[in-house]
């Protein structure tokens, strides 16, 4: 089968295809915190499990500023190989992973320092502050590795190896699964034993595509980087959407927590646990879809391609909406055993986990849709429409339903909360849509072709 390529004519067969590394980058990438919520709740205990899911959507945070880098960076580098500016691409790639690595480091010590207050502050109790801590400080120490990591998923597809990156998740995986039955269920190295295993798996994903782009024989390579202010500015801000909208999310889940706490005690936040576990994979589908297109767009639009951006838009709307009926669906047939492999030794929990996982479903039947409309401008180099969706879908809609939902439904409004924010983002998604077809696109278009000539 011949390789797909950015420049490649795109139906939604061919964006099935071309997404399928990342769509496995993606759902490999998300295994690292379901081993350790698996081995940590089923060999450590329930308060510990709990800990790991206080903590870890503040870290997420962090994680998300590679992100930001690599998304943005992706869309302009992808323009200019589209407006045939190879050299200027090299450039950028080259500045983007130097700045990005002091900013890591830096972020990183930050955040080793401020563990134990951050656990406070998401309402960790005294069983949990020490597995907090102690789970906290150890991934902060490994934190610049994952952020370059979560760059290069989005820079590999540009440089058309995506394959390569599905190799790297994969490592990734397997490493942190085989080190957290060796640290946890072998050796008793408890929180520290599962946060070293997800640290040197955080490693491994970074290392591979550093060696890639050191590689001179490769057409996008690292080259001496040339600072560029305005074109990091660019790049940030346009990569900004995905950026918040891992922000949003954890955020949202560390206002969930306390909601649930609230409403539901503990037992609440192992309960979301479980949701978010399933949720995350199937998600992971609409993020692999998404991002892959990123830099196709980009391409296009430095074509000043109409048509092609036409059918990306129009074939991955469609595609992202059938496997929204299919994640849904599986979702709510599989809540049970699902919610038994990780707190099956709880028949309460069991039950709370269940019930919730089976009203959050609902919301994939939308997620995809939104998450795709968000990456499309991304593509587009439009950043405000792209981070406006994101906004509205994973900040703004549900901490405004998680408020209010409750208050009219009592306590599963919280789990109705996530199904009503994507619906408040598709709105906001059809109307950025209607203003592209009617002023943005002819402007976009008509600007590109001056930059060509």
């Amino acid at each position: 089968m011949r390789k797909i390529q950015i420049s490649d004519h795109f139906k939604m067969s061919t964006i099935l295809l071309f997404a399928l590394p990342s769509i496995g980058m993606q759902i490999v990438d998300n295994t690292y915190q379901i081993a350790d919520g698996f081995f940590i709740s089923n060999y450590i205990g329930e308060a510990a499990f709990e800990a790991e899911n206080l903590i870890f959507p503040p870290l997420l945070i962090v994680m998300s500023v590679g992100l930001m880098f690599g998304t943005g960076a992706s869309a302009l580098i992808s323009k200019e190989l589209g407006e045939g500016k190879k050299e200027r691409a090299k450039k950028l790639l080259s500045m983007t992973i130097g700045v990005l690595t002091a900013v890591g480091i830096l972020l990183s010590a930050l955040l080793y320092i401020l563990v134990p207050s951050i656990s406070r502050w998401v309402g960790a109790s005294e069983a949990m502050m020490e597995g907090c801590i102690t789970y906290g400080r150890i991934l902060a120490i490994f934190m610049p590795f994952q952020m370059l990591s979560m760059a290069f998923h989005s820079l590999l597809i540009t440089a058309d190896r995506p394959g390569l990156g599905l190799i790297t998740t994969i490592s990734n995986a397997v490493a942190n699964i085989l080190l957290d039955w060796l640290f946890v269920a072998v050796f008793k190295w408890g929180m520290r034993g599962a946060a070293i295993a997800t640290g040197l798996a955080w490693l491994i994903s970074a290392i591979i595509p550093t060696v890639y782009f050191f590689n001179k024989k490769h057409e996008l390579h690292f080259v001496k980087p040339q600072m560029d202010i305005k074109a990091l500015g660019q790049s940030l801000y346009n990569g900004g959407s995905e950026m918040v909208d891992a922000i949003s999310y954890a955020l949202v889940a560390v206002i969930y927590n306390l909601q649930l706490i609230r409403y539901l005690g503990d037992d609440g936040v192992g309960a979301y646990a479980v949701s978010e576990y399933v949720g995350g994979l199937f998600i992971a589908v609409f993020y692999g879809v998404s991002m892959s297109i990123v830099p196709v767009v980009g391409y296009h639009l430095g074509k000043g391609n109409k048509e092609e951006l036409h059918c990306l838009k129009r074939y991955g709307l469609i595609l992202m909406g059938i496997f929204g009926v299919i994640m849904a669906g599986l979702s709510i047939a599989l809540a049970d055993p699902i919610s038994r492999i990780f707190v099956g030794y709880n028949d309460v929990l069991t039950a709370l986990s269940t019930h919730a996982l089976r009203i959050i479903s609902f919301s994939f039947l939308l997620g995809g849709i939104t998450t795709y409309s968000s990456s499309y401008f991304t593509g587009l180099n439009q950043g405000t429409a792209s981070m406006a969706i994101a906004i509205v879908k994973g900040l703004a809609g549900p901490l405004a339903m998680v408020y209010l939902l409750p208050l009219l439904m009592g306590n599963d409004g919280l789990w109705y909360s996530t199904p009503a924010a994507e619906v408040m983002a598709l709105l906001t998604a059809i109307g950025f849509f209607a203003w592209w077809a009617k002023k943005g696109e002819a402007k976009a278009l008509a600007e590109t072709q001056e930059e060509r000539e």
